[in-house]
């Protein structure tokens, strides 16, 4: 087969069956650029070698023509001798990416989302155990906390006794020693002893973080809501910090204390002995 002739005989049997080059190359994945190269014989323009006999094979087994022959008038037109195993498939496909490499990838979700749990259990199991302490800690001077009010209560009630019958007790000498005794006994009320325990009391108004600390240990450490109240017990100290420390109402043993801080600004305070005395001189 002359020059000339093997482009335009290939080209001749595709107008015959009415087929297109793009339906062609939508069908065999091969350029069309590619396809009209071989009808107009512009063997430069091809990638050469076997490339070339595949698509030639390819466009064959398309038109229905035999692929031996038609490859065979190829290689007599272009002057081409076969020497490595014709190419009798369409071009490579590029494959997906490895199986393997979902599988890293899978592995390292999982990871996460594994870390993720167990920091997560660690924080809840932590902050459980930091509000259970703070409840059993209130819940051991709900008792206690009634017993120094009694003695308050318990020297007011004689007095309204003494003030209704003021001339039959005026003249005993006996009765008159216990009144006097009586009327003393409020005086050194407000000095407590140091071994004595005092209460904190903490309310919020807004939402806020707060820590507490009584006599060095932890004993609430987390988020209080508006309406909640905390009642703590201590013996030497307390170290109250909170986020926003004008959203705090403090009582120390019933007396109203300032404000740890500005508004918006986290604020930190240590009250001891000290502080209940000039909350108590206050009050007076």
């Amino acid at each position: 087969m002359t020059t000339g002739t093997f482009g335009e005989s290939l080209k001749r049997e595709r107008e015959m069956r009415g087929v297109t080059l793009e339906e062609i190359s939508a069908a065999t994945r091969i350029a069309a650029r590619f396809l009209r190269a071989i009808e107009e014989e512009h063997w430069d323009q091809l990638p050469g070698g076997v490339f070339n006999r595949g698509f030639v094979r390819a466009v064959a087994r398309y038109l229905g023509l035999d692929e031996e022959n038609i490859v065979a008038e190829y290689t007599s037109a272009v002057g081409d001798r076969q020497t490595v195993p014709v190419w009798t498939g369409s071009p490579p496909v590029v494959t997906p990416e490895q199986p393997w490499l979902a599988w890293i990838v899978s592995a390292v979700i999982l990871l996460v989302l594994l870390a993720g749990g167990w920091y997560g259990t660690r924080r809840l199991l932590a902050w459980r155990a930091a509000k259970g302490s703070a409840q059993s800690v209130t819940a051991s001077i709900a008792l206690p906390s009634a017993s120094p009010s009694a003695p308050q209560e318990a020297p007011a009630e004689p007095a309204p006794a003494s003030s209704a019958t003021p001339v039959p007790e005026a003249p005993d000498a006996s009765s008159a020693g216990p009144a006097a005794s009586t009327d003393s006994a409020p005086g050194p009320a407000p000095n407590l002893p140091a071994n004595d325990r005092f209460e904190l009391k903490i309310a919020a108004a807004k939402r806020t973080k707060v820590t507490v600390k009584a006599d060095k240990n932890l004993v609430f450490d987390g988020t209080m809501k508006p309406g909640e109240n905390h009642f703590f017990s201590a013996t030497d100290d307390f170290q109250v910090s909170a986020k926003d420390a004008s959203v705090l109402h403090i009582e120390l043993n019933g007396k109203p204390l300032a404000s740890i801080g500005p508004a918006g600004h986290a604020g930190k305070v240590t009250l001891t002995r000290d502080a209940l005395k000039g909350a108590s001189g206050g009050g007076n």
